[in-house]
């Protein structure tokens, strides 16, 4: 009989739960997690060692190699949106752009004629996953990693078409962030951070808003 009775209370327990959980999912502004946007911008991307402009251009005769002196970076500009999966775990999406101009000559046996300005532009979309080591009601510490693709656009109009043809193309390649070390402060609705990383910017800062149900 006792143990017909704890059965019994037992089971109407989980079914008052399973019901109160059900009735929660039906209203999203109880159980939805907490979102994130963020606006930021980042200085010294890979792009500034490894691209910009390629080492690997040639004259047409490939008698003389390019160089090229920096002339403008736009730096990296970052809008983010991530939604909490759980308290320590966070997924969304990075929208990034890039800029460079770079100043093309045409190499000492050219007596380093000028030959135009290349410009290489990024846009890139990346999927990213925070992990937060802590996150309190004014401070918070987490790493990010982000890995997709960005369109890579190059133009030039060259001055010595002899020398070297225009340039106009895109291409799709990868990019990725990994940011290891990462800070914010702030209120429970608005934050500043700081991130430090490698990928599309070594040091980044900015502001990032939240709304929704917190944990």
């Amino acid at each position: 009989m006792m143990k017909r009775i704890l059965l019994a209370l037992f089971l109407a327990t989980a079914q008052n739960g399973f019901c109160h959980r059900y009735q929660g999912n039906k209203n999203p502004a109880e159980v939805l997690p907490r979102n994130e946007v963020s606006v930021s911008y980042g200085l010294y991307s890979v792009y500034d060692v490894l691209d910009g402009i390629e080492p690997g251009l040639h004259m047409q005769d490939c008698s003389a190699e390019f160089e090229s002196t920096p002339k403008e970076k736009t730096g990296s500009i970052s809008v983010e949106y991530s939604g909490a999966l759980s308290e320590k775990v966070r997924l969304g999406v990075i929208a990034c752009y890039t800029g460079y101009i770079h100043e093309v000559q045409a190499g000492h046996e050219h007596d380093n004629i000028y030959i135009g300005d290349l410009e290489s532009r990024f846009f890139g979309l990346l999927p990213k996953v925070q992990l937060y080591w802590f996150n309190h009601e004014h401070a918070a510490m987490y790493s990010k990693f982000a890995i997709g693709a960005a369109l890579n656009t190059r133009e030039m109009t060259t001055l010595h078409p002899e020398l070297h043809s225009s340039i106009d193309e895109n291409r799709i390649k990868l990019e990725l962030q990994l940011s290891p070390f990462c800070l914010e402060v702030g209120s429970s609705q608005l934050r500043g951070f700081a991130e430090l990383g490698i990928g599309n910017y070594l040091f980044s800062i900015g502001m990032k808003y939240y709304w929704g149900k917190d944990y």
